[in-house]
């Protein structure tokens, strides 16, 4: 019974060690119970041995009156099978295939991250480089930024020069 039951538990074993580790801290109660609940249920699975017990119908053929109705009960008890679950929809696959596939978009997803955590650094890096504002000349200012600068002689702008209080822009409504 021993190696019967070890050999079920290989089959059926969890990680609960990994499993814990996946659970919220604020759902750790309601894994416990559901682990609980999983033991007392494994439990009773192994209470019972893997393969029906083994009859001696010799003796009970010697004993009857009638050996052709220990013949019958024979044949009907290694008759009986226990139905096992079976994935007969292929669901493990499917559900393989699914992990594999959200497996290639989370890299994906960290690659994307990655590169824009770099986007950041590098901006970062430049922003550290410039002089503080209460430093900052407005020379300095058109340098480092050329755009948003004003620019009289290229670009003029009216007071309060506001881009969209500016004639030719897109949301311009006329005077204030």
């Amino acid at each position: 019974f021993g190696k019967m039951a070890a050999r079920r538990i290989a089959r059926s074993a969890v990680d609960w060690t990994a499993f814990k580790e996946r659970v919220p801290p604020k759902q750790q109660e309601f894994f416990r119970a559901f682990k609980a609940k999983s033991d007392v249920f494994v439990n009773k699975v192994h209470m019972y041995p893997e393969e029906l017990p083994k009859i001696d119908f010799a003796f009970y053929k010697a004993r009857l009156p009638n050996p052709a109705l220990a013949d019958k009960f024979q044949a009907a008890y290694e008759g009986v099978k226990v139905p096992y679950p079976t994935d007969k929809s292929n669901m493990v696959s499917s559900i393989d295939g699914d992990q594999k596939q959200a497996t290639e978009m989370s890299k994906a997803f960290v690659a994307e991250r990655q590169e824009e955590i770099g986007d950041a650094k590098t901006l970062l890096s430049k922003i550290d480089s410039l002089p503080k504002p209460e430093e900052m000349t407005l020379e300095m200012y058109a340098y480092y930024f050329p755009d948003k600068a004003l620019d009289p002689v290229n670009r003029p702008t009216f007071w309060p020069h506001l881009p969209y209080l500016q004639p030719g822009h897109k949301d311009y409504k006329g005077h204030p």
